[in-house]
Protein backbone atom coordinates (compact mmCIF):
# COMPACT_ATOMS: atom_id res chain seq x y z
CA UNK A 1 0.00 0.00 0.00
CA UNK A 2 1.07 3.82 -0.77
CA UNK A 3 1.54 6.15 2.53
CA UNK A 4 0.45 8.99 1.09
CA UNK A 5 -2.42 9.94 -1.88
CA UNK A 6 -2.87 13.32 -2.43
CA UNK A 7 -6.18 15.34 -3.59
CA UNK A 8 -5.95 17.93 -5.83
CA UNK A 9 -9.08 19.27 -6.68
CA UNK A 10 -9.24 22.09 -9.83
CA UNK A 11 -11.48 24.29 -11.92
CA UNK A 12 -10.49 27.09 -14.18
CA UNK A 13 -6.82 25.93 -13.42
CA UNK A 14 -5.37 26.27 -16.89
CA UNK A 15 -2.99 28.87 -15.80
CA UNK A 16 -1.39 27.07 -12.69
CA UNK A 17 -2.39 23.57 -13.13
CA UNK A 18 0.95 22.72 -14.71
CA UNK A 19 3.06 24.66 -12.12
CA UNK A 20 1.04 23.04 -9.33
CA UNK A 21 1.94 19.62 -10.14
CA UNK A 22 5.75 20.31 -10.84
CA UNK A 23 5.68 22.07 -7.01
CA UNK A 24 4.15 19.39 -5.28
CA UNK A 25 5.91 16.84 -7.37
CA UNK A 26 9.44 17.99 -6.50
CA UNK A 27 8.40 19.17 -2.40
CA UNK A 28 6.45 15.60 -2.12
CA UNK A 29 9.35 13.80 -3.26
CA UNK A 30 12.02 15.57 -1.02
CA UNK A 31 10.05 13.81 2.28
CA UNK A 32 7.91 11.07 0.93
CA UNK A 33 8.94 8.37 -1.90
CA UNK A 34 5.56 6.30 -1.66
CA UNK A 35 2.99 8.57 -2.69
CA UNK A 36 0.26 9.07 -5.64
CA UNK A 37 -1.04 12.81 -7.23
CA UNK A 38 -4.33 12.61 -7.74
CA UNK A 39 -5.74 15.72 -9.63
CA UNK A 40 -9.53 15.87 -10.36
CA UNK A 41 -10.44 18.20 -13.06
CA UNK A 42 -13.55 19.66 -11.78
CA UNK A 43 -15.49 20.65 -14.86
CA UNK A 44 -14.16 20.80 -17.98
CA UNK A 45 -14.69 24.06 -18.93
CA UNK A 46 -11.07 25.12 -19.84
CA UNK A 47 -7.81 23.74 -21.12
CA UNK A 48 -6.71 22.05 -17.94
CA UNK A 49 -7.72 18.66 -18.10
CA UNK A 50 -5.11 18.31 -21.46
CA UNK A 51 -2.66 20.36 -20.09
CA UNK A 52 -2.50 18.37 -16.49
CA UNK A 53 -3.55 14.95 -18.51
CA UNK A 54 0.10 15.60 -20.19
CA UNK A 55 1.76 15.50 -17.54
CA UNK A 56 1.09 12.11 -16.43
CA UNK A 57 4.25 10.52 -19.30
CA UNK A 58 6.43 12.71 -17.02
CA UNK A 59 5.12 11.69 -13.68
CA UNK A 60 4.19 8.36 -13.16
CA UNK A 61 2.55 8.19 -9.64
CA UNK A 62 0.45 11.21 -11.28
CA UNK A 63 -3.39 10.44 -12.09
CA UNK A 64 -5.79 12.67 -13.86
CA UNK A 65 -9.28 12.12 -13.76
CA UNK A 66 -12.42 14.65 -14.34
CA UNK A 67 -15.87 14.88 -15.82
CA UNK A 68 -18.15 17.39 -17.66
CA UNK A 69 -19.77 19.45 -15.10
CA UNK A 70 -18.59 21.26 -12.23
CA UNK A 71 -20.22 19.81 -9.01
CA UNK A 72 -17.76 21.66 -6.11
CA UNK A 73 -14.72 20.86 -3.92
CA UNK A 74 -16.94 18.11 -2.01
CA UNK A 75 -17.87 16.12 -4.95
CA UNK A 76 -14.45 16.29 -6.00
CA UNK A 77 -12.79 14.82 -3.40
CA UNK A 78 -15.31 11.74 -3.07
CA UNK A 79 -14.81 11.42 -6.67
CA UNK A 80 -11.15 11.15 -6.02
CA UNK A 81 -11.66 9.23 -3.18
CA UNK A 82 -12.30 6.23 -5.59
CA UNK A 83 -8.79 5.87 -6.84
CA UNK A 84 -7.10 6.73 -3.75
CA UNK A 85 -4.48 3.29 -2.42
CA UNK A 86 -2.91 5.29 -0.02
CA UNK A 87 -2.97 4.91 3.85
CA UNK A 88 -3.43 8.71 4.38
CA UNK A 89 -5.61 11.31 2.24
CA UNK A 90 -4.10 14.46 1.74
CA UNK A 91 -6.41 17.62 0.32
CA UNK A 92 -4.58 20.25 -1.02
CA UNK A 93 -5.72 23.39 -3.23
CA UNK A 94 -4.70 23.35 -6.54
CA UNK A 95 -3.93 26.93 -6.66
CA UNK A 96 -1.23 26.07 -3.95
CA UNK A 97 -2.31 28.64 -1.59
CA UNK A 98 -1.49 26.21 0.80
CA UNK A 99 2.17 25.01 0.41
CA UNK A 100 2.49 21.30 0.02
CA UNK A 101 5.54 21.01 2.07
CA UNK A 102 3.77 21.18 4.87
CA UNK A 103 2.42 17.94 4.40
CA UNK A 104 5.51 16.41 5.77
CA UNK A 105 4.56 18.04 9.38
CA UNK A 106 1.14 16.49 8.65
CA UNK A 107 2.25 13.44 7.68
CA UNK A 108 4.73 13.32 11.00
CA UNK A 109 1.99 14.35 13.64
CA UNK A 110 -0.27 11.41 11.99
CA UNK A 111 2.33 8.79 12.46
CA UNK A 112 3.41 9.92 15.75
CA UNK A 113 0.08 10.87 17.51
CA UNK A 114 -2.14 8.32 15.75
CA UNK A 115 -4.21 11.16 14.59
CA UNK A 116 -7.05 10.42 12.23
CA UNK A 117 -7.34 14.11 11.21
CA UNK A 118 -4.97 16.47 11.14
CA UNK A 119 -6.24 19.83 9.79
CA UNK A 120 -4.20 23.04 9.62
CA UNK A 121 -4.10 25.73 11.44
CA UNK A 122 -3.07 28.98 10.07
CA UNK A 123 -3.60 30.75 13.75
CA UNK A 124 -0.82 28.54 14.72
CA UNK A 125 2.21 30.27 15.79
CA UNK A 126 4.16 28.56 13.93
CA UNK A 127 2.22 29.15 10.68
CA UNK A 128 3.27 31.32 7.71
CA UNK A 129 0.35 33.09 7.20
CA UNK A 130 -0.09 35.61 4.44
CA UNK A 131 -3.55 37.01 4.07
CA UNK A 132 -5.01 40.68 3.51
CA UNK A 133 -5.63 42.57 6.94
CA UNK A 134 -9.42 42.45 5.26
CA UNK A 135 -9.56 38.75 4.39
CA UNK A 136 -7.99 37.95 8.01
CA UNK A 137 -10.41 39.65 10.17
CA UNK A 138 -13.23 38.34 7.95
CA UNK A 139 -11.88 35.18 8.18
CA UNK A 140 -11.34 35.54 12.02
CA UNK A 141 -15.16 36.51 12.31
CA UNK A 142 -16.43 33.38 10.34
CA UNK A 143 -14.35 31.53 12.40
CA UNK A 144 -15.91 32.62 15.59
CA UNK A 145 -19.31 32.15 13.98
CA UNK A 146 -18.68 28.47 13.16
CA UNK A 147 -17.70 27.94 16.41
CA UNK A 148 -20.68 29.26 18.44
CA UNK A 149 -22.99 27.27 16.33
CA UNK A 150 -20.57 24.19 16.39
CA UNK A 151 -18.83 24.81 20.12
CA UNK A 152 -17.67 21.17 19.94
CA UNK A 153 -15.33 21.46 17.31
CA UNK A 154 -12.87 23.71 19.08
CA UNK A 155 -11.21 24.62 16.24
CA UNK A 156 -8.90 27.66 15.56
CA UNK A 157 -9.49 27.83 11.69
CA UNK A 158 -12.53 25.71 10.18
CA UNK A 159 -11.79 26.57 6.84
CA UNK A 160 -7.96 25.29 6.31
CA UNK A 161 -7.97 23.74 2.63
CA UNK A 162 -4.90 21.82 3.76
CA UNK A 163 -6.53 18.47 5.61
CA UNK A 164 -4.08 15.23 5.68
CA UNK A 165 -6.85 11.99 6.90
CA UNK A 166 -6.57 8.08 7.22
CA UNK A 167 -7.96 6.60 3.87
CA UNK A 168 -10.40 4.15 5.91
CA UNK A 169 -11.60 7.48 8.11
CA UNK A 170 -12.49 9.24 5.15
CA UNK A 171 -14.41 6.38 3.50
CA UNK A 172 -16.24 5.88 6.43
CA UNK A 173 -17.31 10.15 6.83
CA UNK A 174 -18.11 10.42 3.27
CA UNK A 175 -20.67 7.71 3.78
CA UNK A 176 -22.58 9.98 6.06
CA UNK A 177 -22.61 13.02 3.58
CA UNK A 178 -25.42 11.32 0.95
CA UNK A 179 -27.82 13.09 2.81
CA UNK A 180 -26.38 16.05 3.03
CA UNK A 181 -27.35 19.14 1.39
CA UNK A 182 -24.79 21.65 0.94
CA UNK A 183 -21.63 19.33 1.24
CA UNK A 184 -20.45 20.07 -2.25
CA UNK A 185 -20.15 24.13 -1.95
CA UNK A 186 -18.18 26.62 0.06
CA UNK A 187 -18.55 25.24 3.27
CA UNK A 188 -17.25 21.48 2.52
CA UNK A 189 -14.51 21.80 5.33
CA UNK A 190 -16.88 22.82 8.17
CA UNK A 191 -19.20 19.47 7.34
CA UNK A 192 -16.36 17.46 7.33
CA UNK A 193 -14.81 18.82 10.71
CA UNK A 194 -18.54 18.63 12.43
CA UNK A 195 -18.81 14.94 11.40
CA UNK A 196 -15.45 14.01 12.24
CA UNK A 197 -16.38 15.23 15.76
CA UNK A 198 -19.72 12.97 15.66
CA UNK A 199 -17.83 10.10 14.99
CA UNK A 200 -14.81 10.76 17.56
CA UNK A 201 -12.32 10.91 15.29
CA UNK A 202 -8.72 11.97 16.88
CA UNK A 203 -8.28 15.36 15.34
CA UNK A 204 -5.20 17.58 15.59
CA UNK A 205 -4.44 20.98 14.79
CA UNK A 206 -1.10 21.76 13.08
CA UNK A 207 0.81 24.72 11.43
CA UNK A 208 0.78 25.33 7.55
CA UNK A 209 2.23 27.71 5.31
CA UNK A 210 -0.59 30.10 3.88
CA UNK A 211 -0.14 33.19 0.85
CA UNK A 212 -3.35 33.82 -0.60
CA UNK A 213 -2.59 34.04 -4.88
CA UNK A 214 -6.20 33.68 -5.64
CA UNK A 215 -9.65 34.16 -4.21
CA UNK A 216 -12.09 31.43 -4.95
CA UNK A 217 -15.01 33.08 -3.56
CA UNK A 218 -13.96 36.19 -5.08
CA UNK A 219 -13.44 39.90 -4.03
CA UNK A 220 -15.01 43.47 -3.21
CA UNK A 221 -19.26 42.76 -3.53
CA UNK A 222 -18.82 39.39 -4.92
CA UNK A 223 -16.63 38.40 -1.17
CA UNK A 224 -19.16 39.66 0.69
CA UNK A 225 -21.94 38.20 -1.08
CA UNK A 226 -20.22 34.73 -0.94
CA UNK A 227 -19.56 35.42 2.64
CA UNK A 228 -23.30 36.13 3.39
CA UNK A 229 -24.69 32.59 1.39
CA UNK A 230 -21.82 30.83 3.58
CA UNK A 231 -23.06 32.27 6.50
CA UNK A 232 -26.79 30.84 5.14
CA UNK A 233 -25.67 27.70 4.23
CA UNK A 234 -23.65 26.95 8.00
CA UNK A 235 -27.24 27.79 9.73
CA UNK A 236 -29.19 25.76 7.94
CA UNK A 237 -26.50 23.05 8.30
CA UNK A 238 -26.86 23.29 12.34
CA UNK A 239 -30.33 23.07 11.69
CA UNK A 240 -30.67 20.07 9.43
CA UNK A 241 -27.48 18.01 10.32
CA UNK A 242 -27.90 16.57 13.40
CA UNK A 243 -31.25 15.41 12.50
CA UNK A 244 -29.99 13.62 9.39
CA UNK A 245 -26.89 12.30 11.67
CA UNK A 246 -29.36 10.61 13.82
CA UNK A 247 -31.32 9.15 11.40
CA UNK A 248 -28.67 7.24 9.41
CA UNK A 249 -27.43 5.72 12.70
Amino acid sequence: MLTLSILMPCYKGEDFIENSIEIVEKEVSLFEKNFELIVIIDGFVDNAYKKAKALEKEYKNLKVIGYEKNKGKGHAIKYGLKYCQGEYVAFLDSDLDYHPKALKWFLKIAKEKEADLVIGNRKDKNSIYKYPLMRKMASLGFNIYVNFLFPELKSHDTQAGIKLIKRKKALESFNYFENQQGIYGFIFDIYLLVLARKLNLKIIQAPCIFEMKSSTIGKGKKFFKTAYKMGKEVWKFKQNFYKGFLNEK
